[in-house]
């Protein structure tokens, strides 16, 4: 029983060991482009084409009061690349942080903690928690008869001696060899990255836009916010669905069939970042989307929004989306079905 109890609590303990923190600084991979350029129509942020530029048709440009924004299409190829779109995004997603900030942040905390004031406060929980399996095991919880109280005293007086004395010398080992904080290496840092934000963009299961800051502003905009993340300012996904155009994946699986429904392009996690919102980013990135989809054999766009979200709502049937009434598709707890015909 000591075994069973010291196994459960120790990995309890590990698992409290591996904390991981987020927050930034480096110097991004700037994202270079060929712009189209659009030029503002009205006070409300709508934009209209001005000049386009064939030569490179995954990108184009709006203005914007700071400065220049860059619309581009991501490109699945540059994983790895020195400049990692794909990353680029996933940092955005990241709370604007990179991989390199995260790791430079868990170090920086890893480093600010004392060492010795560490290994005390490892072994204090250590003892904590040999006292806690002590009590259970004097308190006679381990269903034996016949032992007197006495005994079962001095049985969670030991549990408390083993336990609390061998946690408590591994984690004050383990702190004051400052360990406290987890500090993640680089492809740790990547992969945790791209499983949490951006796996089906990888795979080019999903084709992702990105709005980029011009970049002479990525390290400075808002107090250099946007510098992890290579001046992203907004992103969004989107994933044709019942088309002849759909090949199997990077690992060989063929997309999934959505029963009901013609070839469309179905969009999803739209999001441009709360301090440069209703400037027409979101628009943009809507254009972007539905100059692509019509390249396709797609008759719709769709997607699903929250009820309660009434700013979104209102952005998608200004672009001509009305909720769905006639496939009746199942949706999650209090979101709509929206599509626009193409």
């Amino acid at each position: 029983m000591k075994l069973s109890i010291f196994c459960i609590l120790f990995s309890q303990t590990s698992a409290f060991m591996a904390t991981t923190t987020r927050t930034t600084t480096r110097t991004p991979t700037r994202t270079t482009s060929t712009p189209l350029l659009l030029k503002k129509t009205s006070s409300s942020n709508l934009f209209s084409t001005a000049e386009t530029d064939n030569s490179n048709p995954q990108t184009s440009s709006t203005s914007f009061p700071e400065g220049l924004i860059n619309i581009v299409k991501v490109d699945p190829t540059t994983y790895g690349t020195e400049n990692d779109q794909i990353m680029q995004v996933a940092s955005y997603r990241n709370q604007r942080t990179s991989p390199e900030q995260m790791i430079a942040n868990q170090q920086k905390k890893r480093e600010s903690f004392d060492p010795v004031q560490s290994a005390l406060e490892g072994v204090k929980i250590g003892l904590g928690i040999g006292l806690a399996a002590g009590v259970i095991t004097g308190v006679g919880l381990n269903g034996d008869e016949g032992i007197t109280i006495q005994d079962q005293l001095i049985n969670g007086f030991k549990n408390f001696a083993v336990i609390g004395g061998s946690v408590g010398s591994l984690l004050g080992y383990n702190n004051y060899s400052g360990n406290r904080v987890y500090v993640m290496g680089m492809d740790e840092a990547r992969n945790r990255l791209t499983v949490d934000f951006v796996a089906s963009l990888k795979i080019s299961q999903d084709i992702g836009f990105a709005a980029y800051l011009e970049p002479t502003k990525a390290a400075t905009f808002k107090n250099g916010r946007f510098e992890g993340c290579n001046g992203i300012v907004g992103s969004v996904d989107c994933q044709l669905r019942n088309s002849k155009f759909n090949v199997p994946l990077e690992n060989g699986v063929m997309p999934k069939d959505y029963p009901g429904l013609p070839a469309h392009v179905h969009i999803k996690n739209m999001d441009v970042d709360e301090t440069v919102r209703r400037k027409g980013l979101a628009k943009q990135l809507m254009l972007s989307i539905e100059e692509w989809a019509r390249a396709t054999d797609s008759e719709l766009l769709t997607l699903e929004v929250r009820d309660d979200n009434a700013a979104a709502i209102r952005l998608y049937e200004g672009f001509s989306f009305v909720k769905d009434t006639t496939t009746k598709r199942k949706t999650r707890g209090g979101c709509s079905f929206m599509v626009k015909k193409l």
